[in-house]
């Protein structure tokens, strides 16, 4: 089978991607493509790139349905910087009765000598590579003439429209709450809406790189232990965690780890829950709706080497809440609970509140599950009904101090 490797940031994958792979299926030159999002793109390096599992979901979900496209993992699950190089080789080498071609437009081959290893590439890989007409398609077929003659590269050109659309451009405007219909595939469009994609942009491209490059690495362990939708849960909640740490001056690197390891331990088996929660000492926890909570600050030390006891804690607890909770403690809290994708009850009042008021939030929050269970004829936690006697005592002293003008 011919495959064609089509690869990018896809951040967001937009009409223009779209209308590559449709052309260069229509071409007749290769019968499958595989999209491949990056890892770590190392010309992207200090750049915010949208965390993996959201660039995968979009990907996939712009295709689903079309059978001979399918999207790949191996440079999200690889470590270090994704080299298209490396990428073929291995593709290579897990299908050899298929021929490997590389997608690109035809701009890739001002600047493909400067890429990693460009002889061995051009040696080794045939590129199909989209004419997209214009002024420059005389330059682009010397670039390919000189290329052929100096490093033997194949390369076959495909008609494709030419579509104008900046990347960055569009994730300004998801930033801004604006539509971006019309930009990139409905279903990607959808999925932009549903999770928040590209809100609190220009903050959060303000953290250290390094800690960025961190959290890469804790999703990259975190794509075998989670499901698909609980991973997108997972990075939505620290998302939403650092937006509200950075307004409520909470440390970002505790925020940032407690929320992206709360749910660690979510998706392993019942006994290996039990099993890590056990040593804990909280048989009040042990319960498979609250187990994974002290299993998840478990295996945070265990496997991701957090000692942190505030981060640990922030884990633990955060299903449940607890007396004297942290700010650490409330982010996480009210941002698994109130995260883009929910669709609970009152999540715009627990989202207005959490911007400037961590207990009034905290303390809906509370309120909502307790009615909930209550509507289920369920059984509320001790630590829950101390977390919410704890809110209230907060906020009644609080009231005591600044009674209302006319002394009611």
């Amino acid at each position: 089978m011919r495959v064609g490797i089509c690869g990018g940031t896809f951040d967001p994958l937009h009409n223009g991607h779209a209308a590559l792979v449709h052309a260069a299926l229509a071409s007749g030159q290769v019968d499958r493509i595989l999209l491949v999002p990056s890892g770590t793109p190392p010309h992207k390096r200090g750049d915010l790139v949208s965390l993996a599992g959201y660039r995968y979901e979009m990907a996939r979900r712009a295709f689903a349905g079309q059978p001979n496209v399918d999207v790949s993992d191996i440079e999200i699950r690889r470590e270090g910087p994704s080299y298209t190089l490396d990428t073929a080789r291995l593709l290579q080498a897990s299908q050899p009765e298929d021929t490997i071609s590389l997608i690109y437009g035809s701009d890739i081959l001002r600047d493909i000598e400067r890429w990693h290893q460009p002889i061995a590439l051009l040696a080794g890989f045939p590129l199909l590579l989209a004419d997209r007409g214009g002024v420059a398609r005389a330059e682009t077929r010397d670039h390919a003439d000189r290329l052929r003659g100096q490093y033997g590269a194949r390369l076959s050109f495909f008609s494709a429209p030419s579509i104008d659309l900046s990347a960055t451009r569009i994730r300004q405007k998801a930033s801004r709450g604006e539509p971006v219909t019309g930009l990139v595939p409905h279903p990607v469009s959808q999925f932009i809406r549903r999770h928040g994609l590209y809100r609190w942009q220009d903050e959060l491209s303000e953290l250290e790189p390094a800690l960025w490059e961190e959290l890469r690495g804790i999703e990259r362990q975190l794509w075998t232990l989670l499901t698909p939708k609980r991973l997108l849960h997972t990075l939505n909640v620290l998302r939403y965690t650092l937006h509200l740490a950075i307004r409520h001056q909470v440390d970002l690197v505790q925020a940032a780890r407690a929320a992206i390891l709360h749910d660690c331990a979510k998706c392993l088996p019942e006994k290996e829950q039990l099993q890590l929660a056990r040593p804990l000492g909280d048989p009040s926890l042990l319960t498979v709706p609250l187990v994974h909570g002290p299993a998840g600050a478990a295996l945070a030390r265990q496997r991701f080497g957090i000692d942190d006891p505030a981060i640990l804690q922030a884990i633990q607890y955060h299903t449940t809440g607890r007396g004297s909770m942290t700010s650490l403690d409330q982010i996480v809290f009210v941002a698994d609970k109130v995260e883009p994708a929910r669709t609970y009850a009152r999540l715009d009042d627990i989202r207005r509140l959490a911007e400037t008021d961590l207990d009034r939030a905290t303390a809906v929050c509370l309120e909502e599950i307790g009615l909930y269970l209550e509507r289920e004829h369920l059984t509320d936690h001790p630590y829950a009904d101390a977390a919410r006697e704890e809110m209230s005592r907060r906020l009644d002293m609080r009231s005591d101090r600044h009674p209302p003008a006319d002394g009611r």
